[in-house]
């Protein structure tokens, strides 16, 4: 099993569509390397494009994973772009990031969530990186 991030990289906003299959236990590996890309570029906006992901979290692994989560990600703006399929688990997701003081919001149209970030995505980037884990 493998997977993909596509990094596209406009001023302080990061584009990061993942795809691919990996496991769930594991999925830390992939907030730690979309992390770094925040770190080394000084990024404060975030779409994470998730559709093309084949793994998603049931609620209490969920739960776990936001416990872990770095205290600078506070200062982040993180959309998360998924299908209307995993709203269930995510809106638990969303809530529970939101009353630890993460701005973590998921959304199932682009356009709404390059307007709550307020990103105009002119597919026009500064940087372009495709990883392969």
């Amino acid at each position: 099993m493998n997977y993909t991030i596509d990094y596209k990289i406009s001023g302080k906003f990061l584009r990061a569509e993942v795809s691919g299959e990996y496991p769930i236990s594991k999925f830390y590996e992939v907030t730690e390397n979309i992390d770094k890309v925040i770190d080394d570029n000084s990024i404060d906006k975030i779409l994470v494009d998730l559709r093309n992901f084949k793994q998603r979290y049931g609620v209490f692994d969920g739960l776990q994973s936001i416990e872990n989560f770095r205290e600078e990600s506070k200062l982040l703006q993180f959309a998360v772009l998924d299908r209307i399929e995993n709203k269930q688990n995510n809106d638990f997701y969303e809530n529970a990031s939101f009353n630890r003081g993460y701005k973590l919001l998921f959304f199932y149209k682009e356009a709404e969530a390059l307007s709550w970030l307020d990103v105009v995505d002119n597919k026009v980037y500064e940087k372009t990186l495709q990883q392969s884990y």
